[in-house]
């Protein structure tokens, strides 16, 4: 990758005319460097993962002085092999720790609006600002292409060295699993229209006075939670075949209303105090279990 650092140039359309841009920029930016250091660790604190690679006095001043290093570099006018090469060893240190990919381009995004921002300020609505802005957002798509390149290369290398059998059985199980998905997907609208069903057959009941009227009322409640958690599951599937995480939270859902609907209907039969007893420990422990789940994904969004 760092050996066709000038290639990178030319398929950016990266000039000399660019260079000589950006270093007119070099004094005017550079003042700006604690602030861009202030400003850029208020934008990466909102990241829910933060503390988990910066977790000590020690790490934060180290990536602060790296930063501030990375942001002066940038205005230096000097990008050559040497540059590319620190480029490479940071995307290989952010593969080495496990950093995501979204949030490398999210602060880009920061850095990119914080630029802009302060061109803005020094040159005003200029055409010389408009050149300026332009000759600088190739630079930080170059630096984002380098700074992501260890990522593709990790992906790359373990696909390459396996073998075709290997290959062979890792897109089965990606499309088997898709085709998993779906047939999920579809078990739930079949499940769906059983619970209308359910739901159906016990309002009959309620409306001809073939069961007690008490009785019916708490069945029917039973049925439309089932009904819910039901619906909440396929929102939550859904959601996942869109590229979003799963919650497992619906599945406890869908339990805990399946378990409530039980409750509702031995509730009118007093001989069955035991099991009432039993069902609500169970629906306790659930109820806890969704709690923390639902505190843990809080925590993270």
């Amino acid at each position: 990758m760092v050996e066709s650092f000038e290639d990178i140039k030319k398929d950016f359309l990266f000039t000399d005319e660019d260079v000589q841009r950006i270093l007119k920029l070099k004094p005017v930016m550079e003042k700006y460097a604690d602030e861009f250091i202030d400003r850029f660790y208020s934008y990466i604190s909102h990241f829910a993962d933060t503390k988990k690679y910066l977790n000590t006095e020690e790490k934060i001043r180290k990536h602060k002085r790296a930063l501030k290093k990375w942001y002066l570099d940038l205005f230096s006018g000097k990008y050559d092999y040497e540059y590319f090469v620190k480029l490479y060893k940071i995307s290989e240190t952010h593969v080495k720790i496990g950093l995501p990919t979204h949030y490398i381009n999210s602060s880009f995004n920061f850095i990119r609006n914080f630029i802009i921002q302060k061109i803005n300020q020094e040159l005003g609505l200029t055409e010389e600002r408009n050149k300026a802005v332009t000759s600088i957002g190739k630079l930080l798509d170059i630096n984002l292409d380098v700074l992501t390149s260890a990522y593709r290369e990790e992906e790359l290398s373990k696909y390459v060295y396996m073998t075709a059998i290997e290959k062979h059985i890792l897109k089965f199980s990606k499309r088997f699993t898709d085709l998993l998905e779906f047939g999920l997907v579809l078990a739930l609208i079949i499940v769906s229209f059983f619970g209308f069903s359910l739901f159906a057959k016990d309002f009959y009941h309620l409306i001809f006075m073939h069961v007690d009227y008490t009785y019916g009322i708490l069945t029917i409640l039973g049925d439309l939670l089932i009904l819910w958690a039901i619906v909440e599951l396929m929102n939550e599937e859904l959601n996942h075949l869109k590229g979003g995480s799963f919650a497992i939270t619906a599945f406890i859902a869908l339990a805990i209303a399946a378990i409530l609907r039980k409750i509702l209907i031995i509730s009118l039969s007093p001989e069955k105090k035991m099991d009432l007893i039993i069902y609500g420990m169970i629906v306790l422990v659930l109820s806890l279990s969704y709690w923390l789940l639902y505190k843990q994904n809080k925590n993270r969004a």
